[in-house]
């Protein structure tokens, strides 16, 4: 635990993770509330849950690309300190919204803001912590991604039992401004060579910059192939992911068993970023554990899946276990490719190469569930999940010789980087 909290004794580096922390925590505290507003309280359609979840994620795909040219050109603390402090006021706003239309446009807003803060995030993350321990915060912001996607939802239901539905959106508001206060007081974030290369932006046409990012990805086989494949893992995820619930109803898990679940999941991604930045050898190797990870969380999926089909039987403490593997080994796998994103990339290009990355994964992730649910419905769900195990596991299995072909030229790579 001592090593995964080393770069925290960086002090501009502290104040950067505590302004994520809130700012993930942020993203979905108010996701509770905003469904339980639109199920409970409007009781509206599924049409309008799909048209929330493209809201929510298709900033992320149109918008974050494009923009993070502008956010490698600007100065990223002051991206992040706006984009958060926007975010506040949206928040605020979602106290006294009356109507599904104007939810999805400040839902809309507030997803492009996150979409422009990630870009700027993860270049500032280079230009506060020391190259020795770039591992470890790489892991510390995938730990509070992953952790807030389980906790940030928990905290909002509580609340709303507690405090009432709007609670969730006023203490959202109060975290978003104490991080706009704490990225505030972070340096300006900017390398000499990063300067001169703003300066020399002025006459620069737009798409000259955009492509930029893009040619780095294509001519770097390593980050390409990390983010291809990462993209293809989050699309076979999210098959799967929204059908979860008709899942456990086939393993024989009520709705309380269902929260069981989901909550082992989570807590299996908690933990398994926590092992991942405790033991960071995977560091020499990083596309390997990648591959490898594959493997291990695709077999997990295919036994799930035969759960569902009926085809092997267990106690629930079974299905919660394999929860909390399948959880832990995917959230475990993600550091590495959050390591090689910026050990691969320059600071100067820090904001399009991780939205080009982001959005190819947000677009995956988008269109998925819609095919997945309709493959389930010929199939059955038990026997989609069956199948996207063993393709994870085929795909690990397919570049396993590929990645140890490749094993010594990212040895000299990273030893050329002084990591």
């Amino acid at each position: 635990m001592k090593q995964i909290i080393i770069p925290l004794r960086e002090r501009s580096y502290r104040k950067l993770f505590s302004a994520q922390l809130l700012s993930d925590l942020g993203n979905w505290l108010d996701f509770t509330a905003i469904y339980t507003l639109v199920v409970f309280s409007w009781e509206l359609s599924e049409m309008w849950i799909a048209a929330l979840t493209i809201s929510l994620g298709l900033p992320w795909v149109l918008v974050g690309p494009f923009a993070s040219v502008f956010v490698d050109r600007w100065s990223r603390k002051k991206v992040m300190y706006i984009c958060t402090i926007i975010r506040a006021m949206l928040a605020l706003s979602l106290i006294f919204v009356p109507n599904i239309h104007l939810l999805l446009l400040i839902v809309l807003v507030k997803s492009t803001c996150g979409a422009l803060f990630d870009p700027a995030r993860q270049g500032a993350i280079r230009l506060t912590v020391s190259e020795k321990n770039l591992p470890q915060a790489v892991t510390l912001s995938q730990l509070s991604m992953n952790s807030m996607k389980v906790i940030g939802p928990a905290i909002g239901g509580t609340l709303i039992a507690i405090l009432g539905p709007t609670s969730p959106f006023i203490i959202e508001a109060i975290g978003f401004i104490i991080a706009t206060f704490l990225l505030l007081r972070l340096p300006s974030l900017k390398s000499e060579s990063e300067i001169e290369t703003i300066n020399r932006k002025g006459n620069q046409r737009f798409w000259s910059d955009f492509m930029q990012g893009l040619h780095h990805i294509h001519h770097n086989f390593i980050l390409k192939i990390s983010i291809l494949s990462t993209a293809l893992v989050m699309f076979i995820i999210f098959l799967y992911d929204g059908l979860l619930v008709f899942l456990s109803q086939d393993l024989g898990f009520n709705e309380a068993g269902y929260g069981l679940l989901i909550s082992a999941v989570g807590l299996g991604s908690v933990l398994g970023s926590l092992l991942v930045g405790y033991i960071p050898r995977w560091k020499k190797h990083p596309l390997l554990f990648m591959c490898t990870s594959m493997i291990f969380s695709g077999t997990t999926t295919f036994l799930i899946g035969l759960g569902g089909m009926k085809f092997l039987l267990g106690p629930l403490m079974v299905w919660l276990a394999l929860a909390f593997l399948l959880g832990a080994i995917g959230a475990g796998a993600t550091i590495p490719f959050g390591y090689i994103l910026q050990s691969q990339t320059p600071s100067s290009m820090m904001g399009r190469v991780s939205s080009v990355a982001q959005s190819t994964q947000t677009f995956a992730m988008l269109i998925a569930p819609a095919i997945g649910a309709g493959i389930a419905e010929i199939i059955g769900v038990g026997f989609l999940i069956a199948i996207a195990g063993a393709i994870t596991i085929f795909i690990g299995l397919l570049g396993l010789p590929i990645i140890v072909k490749l094993k010594q030229k990212l040895i000299i790579v990273t030893e050329q980087r002084g990591m």
